[in-house]
């Protein structure tokens, strides 16, 4: 798969990149919402978006809508180090395939990518 991951925290998003990479997906990263947003248009063949929530200029949520709009067959997740009922509902209203508490996914709990992807419906983990 190739996969585009956007955080703000340059060491959260090497982690995230070095395990997808380990995982044989071709990653490309951006550190802001925008800049993803730019790398989509011009590359529009990812196969998944993988956003944070908390950014400077742009929250997750945005990134979502407009990254559904460029490209509405893509798959976006977002991810989250506060994992709330609110957040949960702004992503689904935003259109997200799946919703993650970025700490999780550290840890190295990493089987929801693959059965999220495969699977129609939406996954909240």
């Amino acid at each position: 798969m190739k996969i585009l991951v956007v955080d703000d925290d340059e060491y959260i998003r090497q982690i995230i990149a070095e395990i997808l990479e380990d995982q044989h997906h071709q990653v490309v990263t951006a550190s802001l919402g925008s800049e993803g947003l730019e790398i989509l248009k011009k590359e529009a063949d990812f196969d998944l978006v993988i956003t944070d929530r908390n950014m400077p200029g742009m929250l997750g949520e945005e990134v979502i809508k407009v990254a559904k709009l460029q490209c509405p067959e893509i798959k976006v997740f977002l991810m989250t180090g506060l994992m709330t009922k609110k957040v949960e509902l702004a992503a689904k209203a935003a259109g997200a395939d799946a919703i993650f508490d970025k700490k999780n996914y550290i840890r190295g709990n990493m089987a929801f990518i693959k059965s999220s992807f495969d699977n129609k419906s939406s996954f909240f983990c």
